[in-house]
């Protein structure tokens, strides 16, 4: 069985004209999402390591491997991130990440 992969950020479209993006995050900490560099597509076709270069309004600039032009970020406009679960660090026995909740029975 393959390892769960797990949404982790998202591209938001191209940031000026030298190939970076706005990267969206969804981690608790959202500069953290460095930390789980590489980023996979979810078919795990394609990977970037991530570079953040600024802060903006509900998103970071930031740079992709292998991307180098306006019209490739641009191209990756709403593509997803993700990562392997394992690459989550250890919680305290009583917190749990939502995506280990999804399927469990509630009563």
């Amino acid at each position: 069985m393959p390892e769960a992969m797990i949404i982790i950020g998202a591209i938001a479209g191209a940031f000026g004209v030298k190939g970076e993006v706005r990267l969206k995050s969804f981690t608790t900490d959202p500069e953290t999402i460095t930390d789980y560099s590489p980023l996979f597509t979810e078919d795990c076709s394609r990977s970037f390591e991530v570079l953040l270069t600024g802060q903006l309004k509900n998103a970071f600039s930031a740079k992709l491997s292998g991307v180098h032009t306006k019209e490739h970020a641009d191209g990756l406009r709403g593509l997803q991130l993700f990562v392997p679960r394992s690459k989550f660090p250890q919680l305290p026995d009583d917190e749990f990440y939502y995506a280990d909740l999804v399927g469990l029975r509630v009563f």
